[in-house]
């Protein structure tokens, strides 16, 4: 089976606004990490990789806090391939994949669903079967690649008439509506760690997909394991560097 890891930094990559240099520098170097760790992860499984830094240059206002950011991060549906593949698995590029990470499910669609306020203001508009899916990491067929993609490029152009974008201008979303009557699998959780909602024991397994996400990695980071820490970043100290 051909299976296609696909990932892209357009601009900074990362969701931020309000941040000084530093910042983004710091950003920039967690990312270099989860990268290579995602390369080194393909090459054990003889997974092909596609990395995409293109900018198409959209401009649709979202009324978002950073509108730049919003157009780039959804670019990414234009970019996807919609050929040649029997999986596909989109990684945001803050994933950091853990050392003794395997095979991922086989699933026509799979992604990991996440609690919070979001997913109850999801299901004040959409119902309340819908869930709250992260959209770090999303496993699909390419079928269902071509799928979502020709959905989410309709719908990218005319999202500000969605309600639940109106209110939550975000890719997840755009993701909460499709999944509405598109179910996906429930993924197990170690394929989108996110630390503040991952019990610790489960980092000890050294098994899975680190999401450090957030406008601040080093603020996320810092919230793992040390031990985990030290995974991302080799040298802590460079990382702390002026």
């Amino acid at each position: 089976m051909e299976t296609l890891v696909f990932q892209t930094k357009i601009g900074t990559g990362s969701l931020t606004w309000d941040q000084n240099d530093q910042d983004t520098r710091i950003n920039s170097i967690i990312i270099e990490n989860c990268m290579k760790s995602v390369q080194t992860w393909c090459k054990k499984l003889s997974f092909k990789y596609k990395f995409i830094t293109e900018d198409l240059n959209w401009n649709y206002h979202f009324k978002s806090k950073n509108d730049v950011q919003l157009n780039r991060a959804l670019q990414n549906w234009k970019h996807l391939p919609q050929q040649g593949y029997d999986q596909i698995i989109y990684l945001d590029n803050d994933i950091f994949v853990l050392p003794d990470t395997g095979l991922p499910s086989q699933v026509d669609f799979g992604m990991v669903p996440r609690f919070g306020d979001q997913l109850l203001i999801a299901r004040y508009y959409l119902g309340e079967d819908v869930m709250w899916w992260n959209a770090g990491v999303i496993i699909m067929s390419q079928d269902r690649c071509k799928n979502l993609c020709s959905w989410m490029l309709d719908k990218i152009p005319t999202a500000r008439n969605s309600l639940l974008f109106c209110e939550l201008p975000r890719e997840e979303s755009l993701i909460a509506e499709y999944c509405s009557f598109n179910k996906p699998t429930k993924l197990d959780y170690k394929w989108n760690l996110i630390p503040s909602q991952t019990p610790k024991p489960l980092f000890k397994k050294r098994r899975g997909f680190l999401h450090l996400l957030g406008t601040d990695k080093q603020k996320t980071l810092n919230l793992f394991p040390e031990s985990v820490r030290n995974m991302v970043i080799n040298n802590v100290r460079y990382l702390n560097a002026g």
